[in-house]
């Protein structure tokens, strides 16, 4: 019997091609870089799959959608026991997500959230001029902005709602079941849903190119790019975490996709795991298109939508320049020109971070003071950051209220 593929993924037999990429990541890698035949067909199923257990939630949603959104809303924010009634679908969901796997670990998540409180404004760098753009180059994940007009929302305003989310995830206890970090991921997840829900029904959405909309691999490389990237990226920048750091920040980033409704096959565990992955994601995208310049060209207008409190113009242009020449240092001149990005004359500001962070990040592995310093100042920088959005962000505030 022969399985139907989605068009933007490559032939099995293509997958099975070395290239200079993998020959070099094979050798961090304890299995064959290329899936085994049984993986193709995992991806290929990846590609075509959805949130089955939030799925099932917005169908009952949708019978009424005003009514049962309130009712889903009351069971998020208040919990099961504020329904006047059971309503078997909210039971079976909110039963299921309340109910930690057993290989969570509560210890880790929380030295990982003080490890992410000490990259200070490196993570935000990481994802702002690595993890979106170089995303932006893969057009499976732009199909979703462009049909439902969040295309023409400002930059700064969805990069507003990503950083919310993320101070709302990395708070100290963020993920107890009624604290924002936890109702905001599954607020997260229902629109996520409910976009899945919509695209699928519109004849724009051409199904037999791109699978279907916000599936498992689009989900699942989406929490990579929170986990796995970030790790390259700080390094690049002269942070080399031990290997407790890395396996309590994978972690993480593993729960936080399982409560995004990742099925635990993509939830990474070790880096040669989400290397992996990612090495897939080439095969599973056609070339950057007119949605890669689009999405490229608005997040590199976005500092000048930013709300600084004095020489306002002056920090704008500066910061515009700083992320050009990180974004240039992460993923080069050839991939900026394809997302419609001015190349840069040097990366100066990448070599000031590098030279800053190996100073200071180094110095802390002997200096107690120092990384007391590091955890305490580089929470306080990374809510400066959504500061930058002020009207945004109070906005954004009653997300999970």
């Amino acid at each position: 019997m022969t399985r139907s593929n989605p068009k933007r993924l490559h032939s099995f037999q293509h997958m099975q091609q070395s290239n200079l990429l993998s020959m070099v990541l094979s050798h961090f890698s304890t299995k064959p870089l290329a899936p085994s035949y049984a993986e193709y067909l995992m991806l290929n199923k990846a590609l075509v799959s959805g949130d089955t257990q939030m799925d099932a939630v917005v169908a009952w949603v949708m019978q009424n959608p005003k009514h049962n959104r309130k009712r889903f809303e009351q069971a998020l924010y208040q919990g099961l026991s504020a329904l006047s009634s059971p309503e078997p679908e909210l039971v079976c969901f909110f039963e299921y997500i309340e109910n930690r796997p057993l290989w969570v670990d509560e210890q880790r998540l929380n030295h990982a959230v003080e490890f992410t409180h000490r990259l200070g404004i490196n993570n935000g760098f990481v994802l702002r001029d690595l993890s979106l753009m170089a995303g932006y180059l893969y057009p499976g994940f732009n199909q979703p902005l462009m049909l439902t007009g969040a295309l023409n929302k400002q930059a700064g305003t969805r990069l507003a709602e990503t950083t919310k989310w993320w101070m709302d995830i990395t708070e100290v206890t963020g993920l107890m079941r009624f604290h924002a970090g936890f109702t905001s991921t599954l607020y997260v997840r229902f629109i996520h849903s409910l976009v899945h829900f919509h695209l699928k029904q519109k004849k724009e959405w051409d199904s037999e190119t791109w699978g279907l909309p916000i599936n498992q691999f689009d989900l699942a490389m989406t929490n990579l790019a929170f986990s796995s990237v970030v790790l390259i990226g700080i390094r690049a920048l002269g942070i080399f975490p031990s290997q407790q750091e890395i396996e309590n920040f994978l972690h993480f980033w593993r729960y936080i996709g399982w409560l995004m409704g990742v099925e635990e096959q993509w939830l990474v565990e070790s880096e040669p795991e989400g290397w992996r992955f990612l090495y897939w994601m080439q095969f599973a995208h056609p070339k950057s298109d007119q949605s890669s310049h689009a999405l490229g060209s608005s997040l590199s207008n976005e500092p000048f939508e930013r709300q600084y409190r004095y020489l306002r113009p002056f920090q704008q242009k500066l910061a515009y320049r700083q992320h050009l020449e990180l974004t240039q240092y992460f993923i080069g001149k050839k991939r900026m020109q394809r997302l419609g990005l001015k190349p840069q004359s040097a990366s100066w500001f990448a070599y000031y971070l590098i030279a800053r962070n190996l100073t200071l990040y180094s110095g802390a592995r002997y200096l107690p003071a120092l990384e007391y310093f590091l955890q305490r100042k580089g929470r306080n920088i990374q809510k400066l950051g959504l500061a930058l959005y002020q009207s945004k962000a109070k906005q954004l505030a009653s997300m999970h209220t």
